[in-house]
């Protein structure tokens, strides 16, 4: 910054220079008086400015200051965030940023309680409180989605009926609660809108999985809708669909794919729940949230072997590539449903993505 106000300070008094020459020897004849005028607009005023400058900018002339002012990290910018909150507790918008921020680092529990701050000082008006409230409690427990989160959905669809992560979150809370035509209704209303094409074919492969359970066969809306864009990253499972009734696609060269071959504990024999559906998902225990990929089986025999790809992702900016550390579930659904409950018979095994091994899965347990 010094050097620019040199370089500053001496463009100014080489154009000085040029204006002020043709007036001196204009009045040359006039004396000494001429010079002190060329010299007082030449040096003085320059330097003037420089000090005025320097005394009015926002700049740190303290390289040390300046130093220790700029937050490292994000850890030190959320800190000062959160010092700045600690004075003004009623920034709604601070709050907001401070919400976001936790989000995008995973940090769901702080995220929840930002959110949550903004939601309360706004009095459940603020839709972007609405919806980063709920999003982060999903993220960390998709079973909210039956309760406080799916009431945060809702009343953000209130404010706003075409707010894009409305319809995704409420549409899933529906598919969840059993209310598949409202899950559909609202996905078609996302789906008419302008959308990536990854998130165009999550929603075309939902779409045709709740058709194949409601009964419903090419139906043109949906068909007309989905050739506004290419599907891709198709999932499948979490709203109680078959995975054989929709089949996804066969995993590309290079892809990330999980192998497994699940088998029933002896123990168990006889104690899987008629019509139990089974769920094989994997999670990652360092990031908390919906699975990176699901697959449901209306009839399972076991043993049987499973294949887990990246098209089996519930979000597309989540999946099994994404996570760094893999389990493996598999899980028999006592009520029906993709969230875990008492009397679920279940096993689960470590998975390395690298290697692409497949791996035997026993089910050997019981939610208590």
């Amino acid at each position: 910054m010094t050097t620019f106000i040199i370089l500053g300070a001496l463009l100014v008094t080489v154009a000085l220079a040029l204006v002020t020459w043709p007036l001196y020897r204009a009045r040359a004849g006039d004396g000494r008086g001429s010079w002190i005028a060329v010299l007082v607009l030449v040096i003085a005023l320059p330097a003037g400015s420089l000090l005025l400058y320097r005394s009015a900018s926002n700049f740190s002339w303290d390289p040390a200051a300046g130093s220790a002012a700029a937050p490292h990290s994000i850890q030190e910018m959320i800190g000062k965030l959160e010092d700045r909150l600690k004075q003004k507790p009623a920034d709604v918008d601070g709050w907001l940023m401070l919400g976001r921020t936790r989000f995008v680092t995973n940090d769901y529990a702080r995220a929840v309680a930002a959110f949550a701050e903004a939601y309360r000082l706004s009095d459940g008006r603020n839709l972007e409180a609405l919806i980063g409230y709920g999003e982060s409690l999903t993220m960390q427990d998709q079973a909210a989605l039956r309760g406080r989160a799916g009431e945060l959905f809702e009343a953000a669809l209130a404010l706003d009926p075409q707010n894009a992560k409305g319809l995704w979150y409420g549409g899933l809370a529906a598919a969840i609660g059993g209310k598949l035509e409202l899950a559909r209704e609202r996905w078609l209303q996302l789906l008419g809108q302008e959308l990536p094409p990854d998130v165009r074919g999550v929603l075309v492969q939902r779409l045709t999985e709740l058709d194949a359970q409601l009964g419903r066969q090419n139906d043109p809306e949906l068909a007309k809708l989905a050739q506004a864009g290419p599907p891709a990253a198709l999932p499948t499972g979490m709203g109680g669909s078959d995975a054989r009734a929709a089949p996804a696609p066969a995993a590309t060269a290079g892809s990330a794919v999980v192998h497994v071959r699940v088998r029933l504990g002896a123990a168990f024999g006889g104690k899987v729940p008629p019509g139990a559906p089974l769920f094989v998902l994997a999670r990652d225990p360092t990031q908390p949230g919906p699975p990176f990929a699901v697959k449901r089986f209306a009839a399972a025999t076991l043993p049987m072997d499973v294949e887990l790809t990246e098209q089996d992702a519930m979000l597309p900016s989540r999946t099994i590539r994404t996570a760094r550390k893999l389990v493996i579930v598999a899980r028999f659904s006592a009520s029906g449903q993709p969230v875990a409950a008492s009397g679920d018979l279940f096993g689960e095994v470590p998975y390395e993505l690298d290697g692409g091994k497949p791996v035997e899965l026993l089910v050997d347990k019981q939610v208590p």
